[in-house]
């Protein structure tokens, strides 16, 4: 039987590496991608993609129009929208209710049936406060309201979702980079693209914080997985998370897109202490719950960081 895989946001960023990954690993053969997106964020080159696609808001009526023609097979929902952006998230705090509590519940509502699963795309990091090593059952303590409005989504969602008799996952993420990424701000991708230019970057704080930080294809290879396991009957995880297992802090980020770029990365230190305070120190992400999904498929941090320049370097 046919198996959909709706992508919820996926011409973005993380659903770029998705449908990529799908497309290229045999194991994924059987399903058949399906896209909503409002283009806002869209990677450039999605006009060439092979797949059916709603363009348009996906809380829309024509959305959820779209998606009953697709009453007739097997669906796993894969939901990649909503706000991101940490230090927007306290100036705008109603914003980030509606993008990623209010819209959400709205379109579960209305768009979910029996029988399907529903795979959040959350985040590991911002759901807790940076003292301690991360892992898939630790009690949410977030440090921002980004993070207060992700841990909100989880349960009113988890719940949601089961009131329309399917199934829910949620797939924590930590920081991601690397390829697919022109629109992101995110410090590897803006100091790629500097050190390229020439241009110079801030660094906040003592930049001896630090992150996990994931490569996208194998985020996309994760999230495949998942919803692989769901199309297959198997037993998945309510909550799984996707990291390299290993923390890294800013200056080590710096001396990686040196090495990689042959350039040295102009930079200006600030402490911005503000900005500071509402980020956790430290993302450390339990190296056994990272693997659950990912097993082997941990592209090493310089590694990512090389081919990370060489889609800037080629775009």
């Amino acid at each position: 039987m046919t198996h959909a895989l709706i992508l919820v946001g996926g011409l973005g960023f993380v659903g770029r590496n998705i449908l990529d990954i799908v497309r290229e690993t045999p194991d994924f053969a059987d399903f058949t991608p399906v896209v909503i997106d409002d283009l806002s964020n869209a990677v450039p080159g999605h006009e060439a993609l092979d797949v059916a696609l709603h363009v348009g808001p996906y809380q829309g009526a024509e959305a959820v129009e779209f998606l009953a023609a697709r009453d007739d097979v097997e669906r796993t929902f894969v939901f990649l929208a909503g706000e991101t952006r940490v230090a927007e998230s306290k100036d705008r705090p109603l914003d980030f209710i509606a993008a990623n509590i209010s819209h959400p519940a709205k379109f579960v509502t209305e768009a979910v049936r029996p029988g399907d699963h529903f795979i959040l795309i959350s985040t590991a990091g911002a759901l807790f406060d940076g003292t301690f090593e991360v892992t898939v059952d630790a009690a949410y303590c977030p440090k921002n309201f980004y993070g207060a409005s992700k841990a909100a989504e989880e349960m009113v969602l988890e719940k949601l979702v089961e009131l329309r008799g399917a199934r829910f996952s949620v797939v924590r993420l930590t920081n991601v980079f690397g390829v697919h990424s022109v629109k992101k701000k995110s410090a590897i991708h803006a100091f790629t693209r500097a050190a390229i230019a020439g241009d110079t970057v801030t660094i906040n704080g003592d930049g001896k914080q630090s992150r996990d930080f994931i490569f996208s294809r194998d985020v996309g290879f994760g999230i495949a997985t998942q919803a692989n396991r769901v199309r297959l009957g198997q037993e998945v995880a309510k909550v799984n998370m996707l990291g390299s297992g290993t923390s890294t802090t800013l200056w080590d980020v710096v001396e990686a897109i040196e090495a990689a770029t042959g350039q040295t990365l102009n930079y200006n230190q600030i402490p911005a202490a503000d900005l500071i305070a509402t980020e956790p120190r430290d993302v450390i992400a339990s190296p056994r719950d990272v693997k659950v999904l990912l097993e082997d498929h941990i592209t090493p941090f310089l590694d990512g960081i090389r081919k990370t320049y060489e889609y800037y370097r080629v775009s």
